[in-house]
């Protein structure tokens, strides 16, 4: 996003902006070259940003560290540590970060901090500290405690772990950003009281509504409408569609014996759905959370058929997709381009990590 931001504002200055974006994402000698690369870009971006009328549609300068680190450390996983929101959240927290008063100086204070903090670690494990040990040790980190006591429910009760939402590290409350006909789906697919079918009209409806609020065109199928999927989704303008199954499973979403219906729905639509002019076909599973692992069948999948992406989407990064296009109002196309790149499953986590720096 920050990178299309960049590009649609360029305007007469696109030969530039290619020159210094190759500039800045190539690996940095050192980090004093790391910094000059960061203010170069800086300068640019806020020419831009401090005359927008609107800054929601321009690159934000604040995501500039988190943008170019993101290309270093596929240079050098080992020396450029990603400044993802997530880790100065956790720092703060922590209370070792002090904010900056610019993004060259963010990043070497979270580089030089970073390296101190590997360098504890490695002399306390006995072990190589690496920036990804780093990272996913502080991914969910909370102040507080995350989930509640493992304590037995009554039948009635949804259980605490799969009802309470994980305290992520987002820069605003989800409940702000969702209306309240769809703020429910997590605590709904987490009923233990309901069978899956029992439930599963209200879910799979609700899932239908937020992707119609993505502004997708939804066509609803689901229950009552014989062996189909729960909807399709299509999205004219990028010839793409999705075919979209629903499961409100409270103990997670294993395959089992569905695998036979999914291959039905792909075998059946899919040939439709290219004939209405669809060229990439996509196949979304939603659900609280999955139990087994899809990979095979995935592979399978995308081998042997039209589907170009099979997608496990989880309710609550669902959700947040939407809160995200409801705050930021990026288009569907941004949307797309990013769940099908995501790896699965795809959390609530995935999608915060992705939108929360932009």
């Amino acid at each position: 996003m920050f990178f299309n931001q960049l590009v649609n504002n360029a305007g007469n200055e696109a030969g530039a902006l290619n020159s210094l974006i190759k500039k800045s994402i190539s690996e940095p000698n050192n980090l004093s070259d790391a910094l000059n690369k960061i203010e170069d870009l800086d300068k640019y971006c806020s020419s831009i940003f401090m005359k927008a009328k609107d800054r929601r549609k321009v690159a934000n300068p604040g995501s500039i560290c988190y943008f170019l680190s993101y290309f270093w450390q596929i240079h050098d996983p080992q020396k450029w540590p990603i400044l993802y929101t997530s880790l100065s959240n956790a720092y703060t927290e922590l209370s070792i970060w002090e904010d900056q008063s610019s993004p060259k100086e963010t990043y070497s204070y979270f580089f030089k901090l970073n390296e101190e903090i590997k360098g504890e670690l490695s002399k306390y494990t006995k072990k190589e500290i690496t920036n990804w040990d780093i990272e996913h040790a502080l991914w969910r980190f909370t102040g507080g405690q995350v989930f509640a006591p493992a304590i037995k429910p009554k039948a009635t009760e949804i259980p605490e772990a799969t009802n309470a939402i994980i305290q992520t590290n987002e820069s605003f409350k989800l409940s702000d950003y969702l209306i309240p006909k769809v703020a429910n789906l997590v605590e709904l697919g987490a009923q233990i009281d309901k069978s899956a079918a029992a439930k599963g009209s209200v879910y799979e409806k609700l899932v239908s509504e937020i992707f119609k609020q993505l502004e997708f065109h939804v066509e609803v199928l689901g229950q009552g409408s014989g062996r189909n999927p729960d909807a399709i989704l299509r999205l004219r303008e990028e010839n793409t569609a999705f075919i979209v199954d629903a499961k409100a499973y409270s103990n997670g979403y294993s395959l089992g014996v569905d695998d036979r219906a999914i291959k039905e729905y792909i075998n059946h639509y899919c040939p439709l759905l290219k004939k209405e002019g669809y060229k990439k076909i996509g196949f979304i599973i939603v659900s609280n959370s999955f139990k087994s692992n899809f990979d095979n069948f995935i592979n399978e999948v995308t081998w042997t058929t039209d589907i170009k992406r099979f997608i496990l989407l989880t309710s609550e990064a669902l959700l947040y997709l939407l809160a995200y296009r409801t705050k930021d109002q990026f288009n569907i196309s941004t949307i797309i381009e990013s769940i099908i790149g995501f790896s699965n499953p795809v959390t609530s986590q995935t999608i915060i990590e992705k939108f929360d720096d932009v």
